[in-house]
């Protein structure tokens, strides 16, 4: 059951009881999340596209998104720096300014 390895001995019937009773909670959740993601798909689309476009997003950006607007871009992006040689592997420089 859900207790594992509990100390206190339950009745077979409690146990089956409270694993029911876990396993109602976790699919009722389950279908709850899977709903809103559903409904909310367009949403967790545009923040998988912001994300991978800036690889950050901060709250002004999901604010835009929850409110249905295009996001705009974040004040601060990561960027790549490749220093002279360097194939363009190079380390990730956090909070450069974004380009105006």
């Amino acid at each position: 059951g859900f207790f594992g390895g509990a100390t206190k001995t339950i009745s077979e019937a409690t146990q089956q009881k409270v694993d029911a009773e876990i396993r109602a909670i976790l699919d009722t959740q389950y279908a709850l999340a899977r709903r809103l993601l559903e409904e909310n798909r367009e949403k967790v689309e545009m923040m998988t596209k912001a994300l991978l476009d800036w690889e950050t997003i901060d709250s002004e950006q999901i604010n835009d998104i929850m409110a249905g607007r295009e996001p705009r871009q974040p004040k601060t992006v990561l960027t790549k720096r490749t220093p002279p040689g360097d194939s363009g592997s190079g380390g990730v420089a956090p909070n450069a300014t974004a380009p105006a």
